[in-house]
């Protein structure tokens, strides 16, 4: 009889083992189904990116590997899960924050790196806590670097440069500076400064959150409330250290008049400005308190997986344990039902057809060759290009059309690239509903006009017409630039006429 009820028991228990061992695949598959665009992404992002942030991948992961072998003693894996308070937080609350910020935002960066941080959520069921919990910093640091660290040019950075841009202006006026910030260049009375790449500062914020992830992790930091207002400082602190940098630099080259000694330390002050941020992170790193002292890794010879899987635990609790992996999976499963927000409309305006009052007199003129290159790259934009005479003026308007911020631009780039010379850029208002941006060129010999305009609204800055797409208010806009061959005044009144007679035929469109 003994023999038998052995048997039995073995029996049930390979069963529930079996049982619990599809659970776990369900849990998989399902935790895999709801993040398939990671996969598509990927893929793109892995065609996309330049050779050298495919080696810094590769080695990256080779690095994981030879680390993960070295002390491979340490990671012990449960073939079910263990449902545990934290990665069971991590795992959902990144899988909802990521559906919320598609409905928020359309900036696809930031879903991809909470699917990614829910990914190593879902890691802590299989693995031992205590290891888990070590390597979070390293789990974060992942999440964040994908998205991110292999696409500085896009998503972040060219708004980044854009608010860098606003905070000096904004500082160097309340300094008496004359300043305008358009798209990434600082207009002053003395001269125009680029605010380049290197210059928006998200190198320096995503380097210096890895460099406090690291921190955390050597230091055996805890993580939790005091850990989080430091990370909020240390991202301030990186901040003000690259605003600090940028507004130095624009005043040595620009106000003081010494370019010169501006670009000798371009280099220096930012290395400067980035290893006193990192020093001070650390410092206040040090209000965080350690993690306490636990036991070995090889010390949870009665862990709750092990009983479950080396059947030590009583069939009860193995059937509840399989139980809850099939409810997780359903979970994750029923979280495929959130709906995703609805595509927001590109209609853009027909270009081709614009009803012009009588007054105006238009002719289709071609796009020069940087301009056919420039916006070849970008096949769902429309471009118009048209002489124009209206009595008392003569120029060119271009019209741009576009769904997508890539292809808009301020068009004082174009015209500094073009052989103009920028004297002044100023804020100007032509009607009620239109605000634009007026330019004074090669010593008032030319004046240009231009604003960025959508169904509801219109904007000459680039950071707001940013903005509008990206919290999914306004997709489809247009650029309007217009090039006159004489000098103007804005105040005008044939000026401000013709302006607004353009704003309001392309309405119609």
């Amino acid at each position: 009889m003994t023999s038998e009820s052995n048997l039995v028991r073995l029996d049930t228990r390979a069963a529930g083992n079996k049982l619990g061992l599809i659970g776990t695949g369900a849990i998989l598959l399902s935790w895999l189904y709801l993040n398939l665009p990671i996969l598509g992404w990927l893929a793109q992002t892995w065609q996309e990116i330049s050779p050298f942030n495919k080696g810094l991948l590769i080695a990256g992961g080779l690095l994981l590997l030879v680390q993960g072998v070295r002390y491979r003693q340490q990671f012990r894996f449960s073939p079910v899960p263990v449902l545990r308070w934290s990665p069971l937080i991590v795992t959902i609350g990144s899988a909802l924050l990521a559906y919320a910020s598609r409905w928020l935002l359309i900036l696809e960066q930031i879903p991809i790196a909470f699917a990614l941080l829910g990914t190593y959520g879902l890691l802590g069921l299989f693995l031992e806590f205590t290891t888990w919990r070590k390597g979070l910093p390293i789990g974060v640091a992942i999440a964040l670097f994908l998205p991110f660290g292999v696409q500085f040019s896009s998503g972040l950075g060219f708004p980044a440069r854009i608010l860098t841009a606003h905070i000096v202006e904004f500082i160097l006026k309340a300094g008496n500076v004359t300043a305008l910030s358009s798209e990434d260049i600082i207009v002053l009375d003395t001269g125009i400064a680029h605010i380049d790449l290197p210059c928006s500062g998200i190198r320096s914020l995503w380097t210096g959150t890895l460099f406090l992830l690291a921190a955390t992790w050597l230091e055996g930091r805890q993580f939790g409330l005091r850990w989080l207002v430091v990370f909020v400082g240390n991202l301030a602190i990186l901040a003000i250290a690259n605003v600090a940098r940028v507004l130095t630099l624009v005043l040595i080259a620009k106000v003081w008049n010494q370019p010169i000694l501006a670009e000798i330390l371009h280099v220096p002050l930012g290395l400067i400005a980035f290893i006193v941020a990192c020093s001070l992170s650390w410092v206040i790193l040090r209000w965080v308190l350690r993690q306490g002292g636990g036991a070995s890794l090889n010390s949870f010879p009665g862990s709750a997986w092990e009983r479950n899987y080396r059947g030590s635990a009583s069939p009860i609790s193995a059937r509840l344990s399989n139980l809850k992996s099939f409810l997780l999976a359903a979970c994750i499963l029923g979280l495929t039902l959130i709906p995703n927000p609805p595509a927001i409309s590109n209609s853009l305006p027909n270009l081709a057809n614009l009803q012009w009052s009588s007054p105006i007199q238009t002719q289709p003129i071609e796009l020069t060759l940087v301009e056919k290159d420039f916006f070849a790259t970008h096949p769902s934009v429309v471009t118009q290009k048209q002489h124009f005479e209206f009595p008392g003026l003569t120029g060119s308007i271009l019209f741009v059309a576009s769904p997508t911020l890539q292809a808009h631009h301020a068009p004082e780039m174009c015209l500094v690239g073009s052989g103009f010379r920028l004297d002044q850029i100023v804020q100007q208002q032509f009607a009620p509903r239109l605000f634009g941006r007026w330019l004074s060129l090669d010593d008032q010999t030319h004046s240009a006009v231009y604003w960025f305009q959508s169904p509801h609204q219109t904007t000459g800055d680039l950071l707001v017409r940013f903005w509008q797409q990206a919290s999914r208010q306004e997709s489809s806009w247009t650029l309007v630039s217009i090039l006159f061959d004489k000098f103007h005044s804005p105040n005008d009144p044939v000026v401000q006429a013709f302006v607004t007679e353009v704003y309001r035929t392309l309405q119609k469109a």
